[in-house]
């Protein structure tokens, strides 16, 4: 006997804000309420420690230099080794010490993706393995879907939001998309300055959601290097968008297509 989902299952749905965003969960099967409340109990405890748009969060005492990293909550000395790990990788490009708006220190490239990784674990572990968590248009999904065959998710045409350009079908992976459709000017240079990209947005398939939004962002900076980038890496693929909304997509991104 098969375990897909029935075509056309009932969905669960759940809408919270978060992250000064929008978190929407889906659920095939029971919705387990201590379970949700769990997993957005650990965004709530993250988006505390971790945001730089709180005065109060460890990220913006450090910011502001009244926090020593050394001093620092154990996770969020992790956060920050993590995003100088992608800041060496990147050559430079991605670098939260300077991603900020105000060209100061803002993880927030790494920490959502992040984030939505943690959130998800508890989900499956709490019994909704068939679910897709998505914060910004950042998705981490489960599971075969409602119809048995995958979550359909779209990705948005940067010229016009209203419209989807394209769509995937997730099974037990991610996808991110990085540009300016969404928050104008808020990826920054090295130099602290708005970054520059000849893609309206750049989105990236693959299994972990923590790192196909920093491909996604790495990607978006990088230009054309960023594409081949992603499709050197086993499992990832990517889809760029251009100004002129011409569209380069990498093999393992059309494989999984509608």
């Amino acid at each position: 006997m098969s375990d897909r989902a029935p075509l056309n299952a009932p969905v669960a749905r759940v809408v919270r804000e978060i992250f000064g965003s929008v978190a929407s969960l889906a659920v095939v099967g029971p919705l387990r309420e201590e379970g949700v409340e769990a997993a957005f109990d650990r965004l709530h405890e993250i988006d505390a420690r971790l945001s730089p748009y709180r005065i109060d969060s460890e990220v913006s005492r450090i910011r502001d230099g009244v926090l020593s990293p050394a001093d620092a909550h154990p996770e969020t000395r992790w956060i920050l080794a993590a995003c100088e790990a992608l800041r060496a990788e990147s050559g430079g490009l991605f670098d939260a010490r300077v991603a900020g708006v105000d060209g100061r220190l803002d993880p927030s490239g790494y920490v959502k993706g992040w984030a939505i990784g943690e959130a998800h674990r508890i989900l499956i572990s709490a019994g909704m393995e068939n679910c897709a968590l998505g914060i910004g248009g950042d998705v981490a999904a489960s599971g075969e879907g409602p119809g048995g065959v995958g979550w359909v998710i779209g990705i948005a045409n940067p010229r016009d939001g209203a419209t989807a350009l394209a769509s995937v079908r997730l099974r037990d992976a991610a996808i991110a998309t990085s540009g300016e459709a969404e928050r104008p000017g808020h990826l920054h240079d090295p130099s602290g300055g708005v970054a520059r990209s000849p893609f309206a947005s750049f989105t990236v398939i693959g299994p972990a959601i923590d790192r196909v939004d920093a491909l996604a962002t790495i990607g978006w900076l990088e230009g054309a290097a960023g594409i081949e980038r992603v499709d050197a890496e086993e499992g990832y693929g990517a889809l760029a968008i251009y100004h002129d909304g011409r569209a380069v997509a990498t093999e393992a991104f059309r494989s999984i297509a509608i």
